[in-house]
Order: C-alpha cells, then structure tokens, then sequence
C-alpha cells in the first residue's frame, strides 16, 4: 500500500558518502575516511548524483587535511615560542574544522533533497 507522503522513485543513495564524510570528522576518522575511499574507488557504477557527492566528500576530506597539517606545520615553523603556537595551532584547527563540518551539513542537506553538492563542476 502507497502511503500518500512516500517516495514515487528510489533513493538516490547521494546520503551515504556524506554521512562517511561527517563520520570521518567527527566519530571515527581513519574509518570513516578509508571507507570513503573505497565509495570513491567503486564510484564508477553508480548513479550521477551519488558519484558526485561521492567525489566532493572525498575532495573536501583531502582539502581539509591539507589545510590543516600544512596550516599547522607553518605555524610551528613561523612562531618561536610553544605558547603562540599552541594557541595558534588550536585556533585554525578548530576554525577550519568547524568549516569542513559545516560545510558537510550542508551537503547532507542537499543529498537529502537530491541536489548536487557545492563544489566546483569540473572536479565532480
């Protein structure tokens, strides 16, 4: 039996790599991250709108992780003094963190409503 507020055609999946994208940064990151590669490795046969969302997450997760440790590794070179380091390097860390989750949330948004994500056309 049809509910009245049910789905006419199947899920896209598109949710599944964001959630392993927000998993990744908030729950269990080296987990979250080689099962996101292994999404993007397998990412061939699947649908247009899942690839996509697929090849974003996987692109902001190594975005992210250079931002950070490249950010870092400056800050350790440029200040002299562990106290201005430390608080430089929690500083950018959490900035940029809170970032690449929100930036997450919003993508889950959008797979939800089978929308393609934010992110540079030529990439996905």
């Amino acid at each position: 039996m049809q509910y009245s507020g049910a789905r006419v055609k199947p899920a896209s999946g598109a949710v599944v790599p964001v959630i392993w994208y927000l998993l990744n940064l908030l729950a269990i990151p080296v987990i979250g991250f080689l099962i996101l590669l292994w999404l993007f490795v397998k990412s061939a046969g699947t649908n247009e709108l899942r690839r996509a969302h697929t090849r974003a997450a996987m692109f902001m997760s190594l975005i992210g992780f250079s931002l950070i440790s490249s950010g870092i590794a400056f800050g350790w070179m440029f200040f002299r003094d562990p106290g201005h380091f430390g608080t430089f390097a929690l500083v950018w860390a959490i900035a940029l963190h809170t970032g690449f989750v929100l930036w997450g949330m919003v993508s889950l948004a959008r797979a939800m409503s089978e929308k393609m994500p934010h992110f540079p056309a030529r990439w996905l």
